[in-house]
């Protein structure tokens, strides 16, 4: 499992793989669900949950959906929602409708990271481990997956996939590099229960 992981990593940033499952769930297919009218209204209006809505309902693989879900992911995700973020990293990554622009996916999945989301933890870990669109760092790649991992406690499909990536990477580590992650790990926890 861990070499297939590592292989689908080293993909993704090679530009080779398409659509990372944990960045995103799919959406339903064009026309398989209707677009309530104020839905469309709130979007307009600045609301972001509905504009993450709209960009999570057009982000698929459908061409002819492309430019909206980069609008509306665009608009959420600077509006501060982390899904969106998600999603427009991934546009940004793999050229959905868009040049692919790895350093503006990075940014993307960098900011939903920093709010714990646990697939684009992941996605800057990997970014670390190979050096893709930042200088490689193997305890900032281990510093990452492990808020990763631990930001996906309690959900099964999540620990299975992000798991093994963690412990590959734990494994990697010398003694005083696991303390020094330790460390951060623990500052962080004490400073975001205050």
């Amino acid at each position: 499992m861990i070499q297939h992981l590592w292989t689908w990593l080293r993909a993704i940033f090679a530009g080779k793989a398409r659509r990372p499952p944990v960045l995103a769930d799919p959406s339903p297919p064009p026309g398989a669900t209707t677009i309530a009218p104020r839905l469309i209204e709130l979007a307009k209006g600045g609301n972001v949950d509905a504009q993450a809505a709209l960009g999570e309902h057009f982000f698929g693989d459908c061409e002819e959906n492309l430019a909206a879900a980069y609008y509306w992911n665009g608009l959420a995700a600077r509006g501060g929602h982390i899904g969106a973020q998600g999603r427009l990293a991934t546009i940004y990554h793999e050229g959905l409708g868009v040049e692919r622009n790895p350093k503006e996916a990075f940014r993307w999945w960098h900011s939903a990271a920093l709010q714990d989301h646990y697939g684009a933890q992941m996605m800057i870990a990997a970014a670390y481990e190979l050096g893709v669109v930042v200088e490689a760092d193997l305890e900032e790649a281990a510093y990452w997956v492990s808020r990763s991992y631990f930001g996906a406690d309690g959900r099964p499909e999540a620990l299975e996939f992000v798991g093994a990536y963690y412990e590959s990477v734990i494994r990697k580590l010398s003694e005083e590099q696991r303390l020094r992650v330790a460390e951060r790990l623990r500052h962080l926890a004490e400073t975001t229960s205050r």
